[in-house]
């Protein structure tokens, strides 16, 4: 009997015998084929599959005309705050001589050595006291941290996971090339959930990344160690790569700005995937601005070529400008499903916040984001398993327990679901396209919580029940990653227990300037961007 005759009578009991042996039949004959080419594996080209978010749309907007200014580099008022500065801001001061590279690294260097024990942020530290001076570019002689899930020539890439502790690349990843070329330097590799395959921040053979304004709370992930970096001032900036929600969570659990760009506008090339096509590079930094000025280095010219200005000129033209004449959607039965009651709390003021900068606030109709979800699911869940291949065929038993599970489970979905789920891709993303027909940008929470206790695998938000935590942190951004949209997370609030909470802004493909626009509007008329977190001494408690 052949083996695929017993799958396929396994799968439909009812199946004739005969039709069983026949198809069986053909079937093996397809596997052996596919068996004798070897497996599948990490470091294999993306396979001829996609999705274009432009063209799964129905309805394409025009470009909104955006309010322009001189690009503002925000310098930061002395070399005491350098610490908080922009990247093109402390570029600056290297250049013109305020500050020596040298004494940038020894700051950042320091302030590592004395939050790394708390936060567990860093898989490898690089930065180096011996740095000279003498750089040029864009980010001269910046402190530049990336998740571990990406490439630098000579320095190992964990994923964090065991199972790659001996790979070191011999060649950068593009966007570190892109950041190098303009004088960065690489401050460290950042802890990640293992493989990108979660966004609590938890990881079973590095340890759990902790949130700086609570170290009994999680960071967030997959990029919790990213978050946790660049709000405590660790690093200038960060990149990662965000597969459902993997910057935007740790973005909002720790107070900072996160971008997941348009499907395909980052080149990837270089990093280790999760999955081939619902996974984008991104930008983790302190303000809007910070976060715009990487993101103009490692964007292709579509959405300048579309909008005319670039990110950082774009976020200027926001914060100079005495009005959004933008429409923003507000969701109400995504919300519907359950918020945090501070989380709502803090969403609904800062959609007063947007309405008292000339924003009109439109209830829109969306897609159901809770149909949304399970297809999602089925694409990462396929895309992983097969990229994850030969692992799983030779060393399965070397993954964390939550990985192997999912990668498992990967293994499951027939190619007839994963075509499925692909076409309900393409429903979802040609309805929610109406929407932007009546609304230019969509406005949510960026998780419906804030960071829970470390360790946390289950939450509650009300009408839904208990429910794992990365359902729950993904439920607002991975359908943008479903969908190919941009989505930038912005600090929108605090809890009273001092926890951050995020606003979700997310737009058609392509509209990374008039995101970086109204977020840097919104920044500038309210002040969460100006705390920071402070490390506790030890010998007592409290925060100093």
């Amino acid at each position: 009997m052949h083996g695929r005759k017993n799958l396929l009578t396994w799968l439909n009991p009812r199946l004739d015998d005969g039709v069983a042996e026949e198809a069986g039949r053909l079937l093996d004959a397809v596997v052996a084929y596919l068996d004798s080419t070897g497996h599948t594996g990490l470091f294999d080209i993306a396979p001829p599959l996609g999705f274009e978010p432009d063209a799964a749309a129905a309805y394409r907007p025009s470009p909104v005309r955006l309010p322009e200014a001189e690009e503002d580099g925000r310098s930061a008022e002395s070399v005491e705050e350098v610490e908080w500065a922009s990247p093109a801001s402390l570029a600056d001061m290297v250049v013109t001589g305020r500050i020596s590279r040298a004494e940038v690294v020894e700051r950042f260097a320091t302030r590592i050595d004395e939050w790394q024990p708390t936060l567990n942020a860093f898989i490898r530290v690089t930065l180096s006291r011996e740095a000279s001076d003498g750089d040029a570019g864009r980010l001269a002689g910046v402190p530049i941290g990336i998740q571990d899930m990406i490439d630098v020539a000579g320095v190992p890439t964990t994923a964090g996971s065991r199972i790659l502790g001996d790979y070191v690349p011999r060649a950068d990843s593009t966007a570190w090339r892109l950041l190098a070329e303009q004088g960065a330097t690489l401050a460290g590799k950042l802890n990640t959930h293992e493989f990108a395959a979660g966004t609590t921040g938890d990881n079973q053979w590095f340890g759990a990344v902790r949130n700086p304004w609570d170290p009994s709370r999680t960071a967030g992930g997959a990029a919790g160690g990213p978050g946790a970096a660049v709000a405590a001032g660790l690093v200038s900036a960060a990149i990662a790569t965000d597969p459902g929600g993997s910057i935007r969570v740790p973005a909002a659990h720790n107070g900072v700005v996160g971008l997941k760009p348009t499907f395909g506008a980052m080149d990837r090339t270089g990093t280790i995937p999760l999955t081939w096509t619902t996974e984008t590079m991104g930008v983790l930094a302190r303000t809007v601005g910070a976060a715009a000025e990487i993101a103009d280095i490692l964007l292709d010219g579509r959405a300048r070529a579309r909008y005319g200005l670039s990110c950082r000129a774009a976020a200027s033209g926001g914060r100079a400008a005495a009005r959004m004449g933008l429409r923003i959607g507000v969701p109400t039965a995504w919300l519907a499903m359950g918020l945090d009651p501070e989380v709502d709390a803090g969403y609904h003021m800062a959609l007063d916040a947007l309405a008292a900068l000339g924003a009109d606030l439109v209830e829109v109709e969306l897609p159901d984001a809770a149909s949304i979800a399970p297809a999602h699911r089925t694409i990462a869940f396929s895309e992983a398993s097969s990229i994850h291949e030969q692992i799983l065929a030779t060393r399965a038993a070397q993954y964390g327990d939550i990985i192997r599970a999912r990668q498992e489970a990967g293994r499951g979905v027939m190619a007839s679901e994963y075509l499925k789920a692909f076409g309900l891709r393409g429903r979802f993303a040609r309805q929610f396209s109406q929407a932007w027909r009546s609304v230019d940008v969509i406005a949510l929470p960026t998780s419906p919580v804030p960071a829970a206790e470390v360790g946390t695998a289950e939450i509650s938000t009300g009408p839904r029940g208990p429910e794992p935590a990365h359902t729950v942190y993904t439920r607002y951004s991975a359908p943008m990653n479903t969908l190919g949209l941009p989505a930038l997370s912005v600090p929108c609030g605090f809890t009273a227990r001092g926890l951050p909470i995020g606003l979700q802004l997310s737009g058609p493909p392509h509209s990374e300037p008039m995101l970086f626009s109204l977020a840097a509007a919104y920044e500038d008329a309210t002040a969460w961007h100006l705390r920071h977190p402070t490390l506790a001494d030890e010998r007592n408690g409290e925060r100093v």
